[in-house]
């Protein structure tokens, strides 16, 4: 806003006759449009931006904006008496972005209309308030159990022997609330740490039994978990987070596969010389539109026959800001009813 103070400030210290002139140059280093009209929305003068966002045919000067713009949202707001507010509309060149416009009264003869892309400033707002809604979603849940529990073990006329049965069910949901707030604190770590400058040599090989260990809860006596160290190669990197990466994948993989699955988690070297991260599950496969999605936080894949054993929807986020940080990117290959395979590849060290 203190661009647009310091443009209508230079506006009205000029004569209308070196107005426009000079105002050319200034106006095309605004990233923003800037069209000057006069009292009947006449075109007088236009910055770059300002063609490009509205879409401004080529013979624009000199006919009114409404004739040039098909908007009925902008043609009524700039007709309108009140033009306190700025207005929101749809882009008449690209359906799916949105502009914002403010207005200027230079003087009773002419007025400076500002107009930004505000598209991705509405998408950040967005997924900022879906990603608290998300939050307190996950957290209302096991709070509500806790509450229920804690109320019965506070309530005197409850047998002694329910109420002590009862301490032990406050386990589960304080560990998933928990667990939830180690996510949530190792995704904001992961976009707001730098990578640093220097990395440590990683035996992948050994990361992978180590995550294999910690997840051995999540199996029941029929599954299995089979580790392939196909190569011995080295990479830099930072040894908690590729932890995290491995512990995601094979979790992700056992919820998602029916009992007596094999979950297969391999180290191996690519023909172009890089080493590769796989985790094969035969699971329930994922359906190709929720493919591009399914490392958005809290995003979930619905399916009736997936195991119900925790998971805060936020694993594969984090493996993606991960592996980001690592030069590095998750594909997925998968079919429904056949299993999924995961993979990431990472240069080797020499």
């Amino acid at each position: 806003m203190e661009q647009d103070a310091h443009f209508k400030k230079h506006l009205t210290t000029r004569n209308p006759s070196s107005r426009l002139k000079e105002l050319e140059l200034f106006a095309e280093v605004i990233p923003d449009g800037v069209i000057i009209v006069d009292k009947g929305l006449v075109i007088e003068a236009v910055n770059e931006s300002g063609w490009s966002l509205l879409g401004l045919p080529e013979q624009a000067i000199g006919r009114t904006l409404d004739d040039c713009v098909k908007s009925d949202a902008l043609n009524g707001y700039l007709r309108s008496k009140s033009q306190s507010d700025p207005l929101e509309f749809t882009s008449p060149v690209q359906k799916d972005s949105t502009l914002e416009l403010r207005v200027f009264e230079v003087d009773n003869d002419s007025k400076v209309l500002i107009v930004r892309d505000i598209t991705t400033q509405n998408r950040l707002l967005t997924m900022r308030q879906s990603f608290v809604a998300n939050v307190s979603h996950e957290l209302r849940t096991p709070l509500t159990v806790v509450k229920g529990y804690l109320e019965t073990i506070n309530d005197p006329s409850s047998p002694i022997d329910l109420r002590l049965a009862l301490i032990d069910k406050l386990t589960a949901p304080v560990a998933r609330m928990e667990s939830l707030v180690q996510d949530l604190l190792l995704l904001t770590q992961l976009e707001s740490n730098p990578v640093p400058p220097e990395m440590d040599e990683i035996n992948m090989a050994g990361l992978m039994v180590d995550a294999s260990n910690e997840v051995q809860g999540l199996l029941k006596k029929q599954d299995s978990l089979v580790i392939n160290k196909e190569t011995d190669a080295k990479i830099k990197g930072i040894a908690s987070e590729l932890t995290s990466v491995c512990i995601n994948l094979i979790s992700n993989a056992i919820r998602y596969s029916p009992d007596g699955a094999q979950i297969t988690v391999s180290w191996s070297q690519t023909q172009h010389g890089k080493a590769r991260l796989t985790v094969k599950d035969e699971g329930l496969g994922i359906a190709k539109e929720h493919l591009d999605r399914i490392t958005e936080r809290f995003y979930r894949v619905d399916m009736k026959d997936s195991r119900t054993r925790g998971g805060t929807g936020l694993g594969l986020a984090i493996v993606k800001h991960v592996l980001r940080r690592h030069n590095s990117e998750l594909k997925v290959e998968s079919k429904l009813n056949m299993g999924s395979l995961f993979y990431c590849d990472f240069d080797v060290t020499t």
